[in-house]
C-alpha cells in the first residue's frame, strides 16, 4: 500500500494513484491532506445540499458533494507539476460532459466552501484563485462561526465579492442560480457544544 507523502510532489496521474487511500487535496503538484470536519461544519453542508437539491430539482444542473474530485489541468512550464485536485464541500454541475472516471474536469458552476480553523486560509486565498483561474461562475464562503456568507461572482474574469448575507439581512439569492433562495439563519441551526 503506498500512501502520498506531504514533501514530495506529485503529478496528476501519481497523486490519483495515491490518493484513493486517503482524503487530500493536490495544489500544484503539493498533498494537502484534509482533517475531518465538525459537526456545525457537516450541519451546514447538510442544510445548503437540501436548499440547493430542492431549488434546482427538476432541471439539468446537479449538486454534488464533497466526495467528488474537481481537477483543474493548469499547465506550467515551467514546474510540469501544476494540476489542481480539490474537494469543495459543495459543488453546482450543469454541463455534465465534465463528469467522467467519477471526477469533475473543469470549472463547477457554483462551489461552496464551508470554512475551519485548518482549512479558511486555503479557502480565501488559494482555492479562491483556483477558482477563479479555472471561471467558476460563483463562489460562496461560508463562515458557521460567525454565521455568514460571502458571495462571490465572476466578472471580467475576477471572482469579485458580490454581497456578504448574515441572519440580519435580506436572505440569500444565487446570482447564477436565482432558484437558489434561502435565509442565512436556516443553514446556521446547528450549534456545538465545546
Amino acid at each position: 500500500m503506498t500512501y502520498l507523502d506531504k514533501n514530495k510532489t506529485y503529478t496528476l496521474e501519481e497523486f490519483l494513484l495515491y490518493v484513493k487511500e486517503e482524503r487530500a487535496e493536490l495544489y500544484e503538484g503539493t498533498p494537502v491532506f484534509m482533517a475531518p470536519a465538525s459537526f456545525q461544519h457537516e450541519n451546514i453542508i447538510a442544510n445548503l445540499s437540501r436548499q440547493f437539491g430542492n431549488a434546482l430539482h427538476g432541471k439539468t444542473c446537479y449538486v454534488f458533494g464533497s466526495n467528488l474530485q474537481v481537477v483543474f489541468p493548469f499547465k506550467n512550464e515551467k514546474k510540469g507539476k501544476d494540476d489542481v485536485v480539490v474537494l469543495p464541500d459543495i459543488s453546482v454541475i450543469c454541463d455534465t460532459s465534465k463528469l467522467r472516471n467519477k471526477r469533475c474536469y473543469g470549472a463547477p458552476d457554483l462551489v461552496v466552501e464551508v470554512l475551519s480553523p485548518s482549512t479558511g486560509r486555503n479557502d480565501r486565498l488559494l482555492k479562491r484563485n483556483y477558482y477563479e483561474k479555472a471561471g467558476v461562475k460563483e463562489y460562496l464562503i461560508i463562515d458557521g462561526q460567525n454565521q455568514y456568507i460571502e458571495k462571490y461572482v465572476l466578472h471580467e474574469n475576477t471572482l469579485k465579492l458580490e454581497e456578504i448575507y448574515t441572519s440580519e439581512n435580506q436572505p440569500f439569492c444565487s446570482t447564477c442560480f436565482p432558484d437558489i433562495t434561502f435565509s442565512p439563519e436556516d443553514i446556521f441551526s446547528f450549534q456545538e457544544n465545546d
